[in-house]
């Protein structure tokens, strides 16, 4: 082993010598481990055409390797984590030239490398077919020149074209609170409508099976867990977004070339048992399957786009702005979708009936069944199907009783045959896409400049907001009733005295308006953490009221439709702050609210709330606000809003009135 560590860092020590344009001695002419003097010459050769043609300067080359610029200084470096992708050892982290001299060493050895054990002709055939491409190699005179594991898997996925998939924002899993993205990769194969049957390509990161919470969070933002790439059948992933967690799926075509996705699937090989370090908000799935279409098509340099943060919908509206890359938009619905577009078809009789023989309640072929129509007792039959179905892969519709057991699937099974014999087709028209995907949505990037009138005072306040959509941005393209924002800062200047002030600071804002109806009893939740003053309004004044830290959150129930949403909270609140005495306060209590979309692109919420104090400072917080937006032209809207905050020796009103735009 000893010997072989030797001969391999000799070979590299040569390359690199003759890449760097350095002199070679006789006293590096060692045995190396390509075996042979001949291969020695061969390499030197191959490494000063390279120079010559300064392939290690190449996009796809870096591509390939995964190089980014140094940040605020010169070079570069690689993403990848996983030490045995680098055949030029630690150098080839850093240097580009070093591992392209290494991996041309590489292409004359047969020693099987990394977690694999494979020849690196075999490992790494997209950097393979780069070098043979560009420098003209022979691979008949290599010693390894056949991959029979790399046939066998490519004519497996056997590539036809390739799709970007996005799953909707999912905020009840702190992962994908912002969505996700995938690639499917559609088979020569693939007959029509046999999208299931095509190849997943996914990253994320690599957690314990079972850990999630805010250790998981913790862990995810500060690069505690690896990230890693996976191949999966797409049936799979689709059960997953679609049916497990209820998710809307998106798919876009990616319009490559050929050599495009020839080159993307043979890196996706290479990709197998690599390492990257995860971090949620930038370096995640979003960022690294961009690094994927990087290796297509290095000249759209996408990755460079997005170094503090990459939110999965900014990813796909950054490739549909390249002309002709994406497809048009298809849509896939979550089966919770498939079901309430099933419900709202039947009539509250139809309904009835349908919810009986789902609870066994009413057997499938009770008279109140059999006296419907055929084609209506199929309407009923195919709801109380998909309503045992839904409920044995969530937790939305109670069951009455255990339905995973082998005599509840024998009752399913006995709906499916029972709608069977009825024969004929699906009764129910087809779900409805939204009006507007994922894509046409607004850009999460949000600024906004205001007049502010608060406490006698009239200033200017401005806000940024990096990510990414709350309840009064347009919701079009989002998912409804679904709102994040992070690390969104608002100022105030009092143009009197140029006085500048930190109103508020908003670490993270969750809030999910899940509505209920008698089919579905899901909760909904809001949850604040950051900075804020009390009452937010006395910024420039003598109060004493300070900027500190709070929590603010709990769980609720909503009620309502597209155009209108009614919700209860029950909320705790924390409040560190040394406006405060002593220093603190700890409260609970109801807040309730009023969403409503009159019009497209209106968005309008009335908010109000009262949390008695019981701990900490004496008194309570109570607040009611009216707010509502109102588009002007593609990325630019007015806001405005009216609150009023009480609490016990302080009571204030704020007006706020501006323009914000979305970049």
């Amino acid at each position: 082993m000893a010997v072989l560590c030797f001969r391999r860092a000799a070979a590299v020590l040569v390359a690199a010598c003759l890449i760097w344009g350095a002199p070679s001695t006789g006293a590096l002419a060692v045995p190396t481990r390509t075996a042979s003097d001949d291969n020695n010459a061969r390499i030197a050769k191959l490494v000063r055409e390279a120079r010559e043609q300064r392939l290690a300067d190449n996009p796809v080359w870096r591509a390939l390797g995964h190089y980014e610029p140094n940040w605020m200084r010169g070079g570069v470096h690689s993403e990848v984590a996983s030490p045995w992708f680098f055949l030029a050892g630690d150098a080839g982290r850093t240097d580009p030239a070093a591992e392209l001299a290494a991996t041309i060493a590489g292409l004359f050895d047969k020693t099987p490398i990394g977690p694999r054990e494979k020849p690196v002709y075999c490992l790494f055939v997209a950097r393979r077919k780069f070098l043979t491409a560009h420098l003209d190699i022979d691979t008949r005179s290599l010693p390894v020149h056949q991959c029979k594991t790399y046939e066998r898997w490519r004519a497996m996925v056997s590539p036809r074209e390739a799709s970007l998939i996005f799953p909707t924002a999912f905020p009840n899993s702190p992962s994908s609170m912002f969505g996700h993205t995938l690639l499917r990769i559609d088979s020569n194969r693939r007959k029509n409508a046999t999208e299931l049957l095509s190849y997943a390509v996914n990253f994320a990161a690599a957690a314990p099976d079972g850990e999630r919470g805010l250790g998981f969070v913790w862990k995810g933002l500060t690069g505690g867990y690896p990230g890693v790439f996976g191949l999966f059948p797409y049936y799979e992933k689709v059960k997953q977004y679609a049916w497990i967690e209820n998710r809307d799926v998106w798919s876009y075509a990616l319009h490559l070339s050929d050599p495009e996705l020839d080159r993307m699937v043979d890196h996706i090989w290479e990709m197998d048992s690599v390492r990257f370090d995860y971090y949620f908000l930038n370096k995640n799935c979003s960022y690294q399957l961009l690094s994927l279409i990087d290796v297509a098509r290095p000249s759209l340099r996408l990755t460079e786009q997005y170094d503090w943060y990459a939110i999965p919908s900014d990813t796909i509206r950054s490739l549909a702005d390249v002309p002709g890359l994406l497809g048009p938009a298809t849509y896939r619905p979550s089966m919770e979708a498939m079901l309430r577009s099933e419900t709202d078809q039947l009539d509250a009789a139809e309904q009835r009936l349908a919810r009986e023989i789902a609870h066994h309640e009413r057997a499938p072929d009770a008279p109140a069944v059999t006296a419907l129509t055929d084609r209506r007792e199929a309407a009923v039959l195919e709801v109380a199907y998909d309503a045992l179905h839904y409920q044995t892969a969530t937790e939305e519709i109670e069951p009455e009783g255990d339905m995973d057991t082998p005599a509840a699937r024998a009752y399913a099974n006995e709906i499916l045959a029972r709608r069977a014999a009825l024969g004929g087709t699906s009764p129910f028209a087809p779900v409805a896409a939204p009006e507007r995907s994922p894509d046409s949505g607004h850009r999460s990037l949000r600024v906004n400049a205001s007049t502010v009138y608060a406490d006698d005072n009239l200033t200017l306040g401005f806000r940024l907001r990096p990510a990414y959509h709350d309840l009064l941005d347009n919701p079009g393209g989002y998912t409804h009733g679904q709102a994040i924002d992070f690390a969104d800062l608002g100022v105030g200047l009092d143009p009197d005295d140029g006085d500048l002030a930190i109103t508020d600071f908003t670490l993270l804002s969750i809030t999910s308006l899940s509505p209920r109806d008698d089919w579905f009893q899901p909760l909904s939740f809001t949850m604040e953490t950051g900075a804020r003053r009390r009452p937010s309004g006395r910024v420039f004044t003598d109060a004493p009221d300070d900027l500190g830290f709070f929590f603010q959150g709990g769980p609720g129930l909503a009620w309502g439709q597209d155009t209108i949403t009614a919700y209860v909270f029950g909320e705790l609140s924390v409040d560190a702050n040394p406006g405060l005495q002593p220093g603190y306060a700890i409260g609970a209590g109801p807040s309730a609210g009023l969403l409503y979309y009159p019009i497209p692109g209106v968005q309008m919420r009335l908010d109000t709330g009262l949390i008695p104090y019981v701990a900490g400072a004496d008194g309570h917080y109570g607040w009611a606000r009216l707010d509502a937006q109102v588009p002007l032209v593609d990325d630019f809207a007015l806001r405005g809003g009216v609150q009023y905050e009480d609490i016990r020796d302080h009571s204030g009103v704020r007006v706020d009135f501006g323009l914000q735009a979305y970049f």
